[in-house]
């Protein structure tokens, strides 16, 4: 049953982050029954249906962080909407109490400190990898892109005759950015320097020796130049935005938020707001 639940988010589009979040908690809570009960609820829908609150609270307890038991819940509570579907009823018969997490505050990095890395990294050179790692970063702080989105951005996605690039995004969901004009001389001096590696994939950003990019790596490239995470330069760009006076609305639009709520923490953080 849980190959199959699976089987159907990769249908749907869930992100490979969330499945793999999952498919790691569904697992662990399949393990943690075998071991304490002697039997998989996972396995079918019947021993799913057997399952009692105890079972769920004794697994939760193993967890001390709050976060992280919000996380098994989210990852049962989905499993148990995918059996509802299969059966035509409500799946278990008993609540699952919710756990409140307080979001942390996203943490921006100073425009100074920014602009002060940028105007070195440009003057490092124009080797291949020192061109590809420029564009890495415009990429994460001047579109906001989230680092998947990154790493999985084509080249026919970038239009320079509209001043577009066409971001695909979670849900499956698109979104238009714009092609500004250090991004688009960026891009066409990388284009230019990939051609030469002459990769033979239709991703943009590509490995040394010119193969996929892929995440981990952009994670170093941005550890190297700015010393903290792909997603720092994320919520730099939505603070940055909204302390120049840019509307949320707007700002969520950009980001590819579905919720205005998930947008609305970076007012927090932004002192003119």
């Amino acid at each position: 049953m849980l190959e199959l639940f699976l089987s159907g988010l990769r249908a749907e589009g869930v992100s490979g982050h969330t499945l793999a979040a999952y498919e790691r908690d569904l697992r662990g809570w399949s393990l943690f029954c075998q071991k304490a009960y002697g039997w998989d609820p996972t396995a079918r829908v019947e021993n799913w249906l057997k399952v009692e609150p105890s079972m769920v609270r004794s697994w939760l307890k193993t967890f001390c962080r709050p976060v992280t038991r919000a996380r098994k819940i989210a990852a049962l509570r989905r499993l148990n909407r995918y059996v509802a579907r299969l059966t035509g009823k409500e799946g278990w018969n008993f609540p699952i109490e919710p756990v409140k997490v307080l979001p942390p505050l996203p943490r921006a990095i100073s425009r100074q400190s920014l602009m002060t890395a940028f105007r070195t990294i440009d003057n490092l050179g124009e080797e291949w990898p020192l061109i590809r790692d420029r564009v890495v970063l415009e990429l994460l702080y001047g579109l906001g892109l989230r680092r998947s989105e990154a790493a999985q951005l084509r080249i026919e996605q970038i239009h320079f005759s509209l001043g577009q690039v066409h971001i695909l995004g979670k849900g499956q969901r698109w979104r238009v950015l714009p092609l500004y004009p250090r991004l688009e001389s960026l891009l066409k001096a990388y284009l230019k320097a990939r051609a030469e590696v002459n990769p033979g994939h239709p991703y943009l950003l590509c490995t040394d020796k010119g193969a996929p990019i892929y995440p981990r790596l952009i994670y170093r490239i941005v550890q190297r130049y700015l010393h903290t995470h792909p997603h720092a330069l994320r919520h730099s760009f939505a603070t940055h935005l909204l302390d120049e006076g840019a509307h949320v609305e707007g700002v969520r639009e950009l980001l590819g938020h579905s919720s205005l709520a998930t947008t609305q923490k970076y007012l927090a953080i932004t002192p003119s707001q």
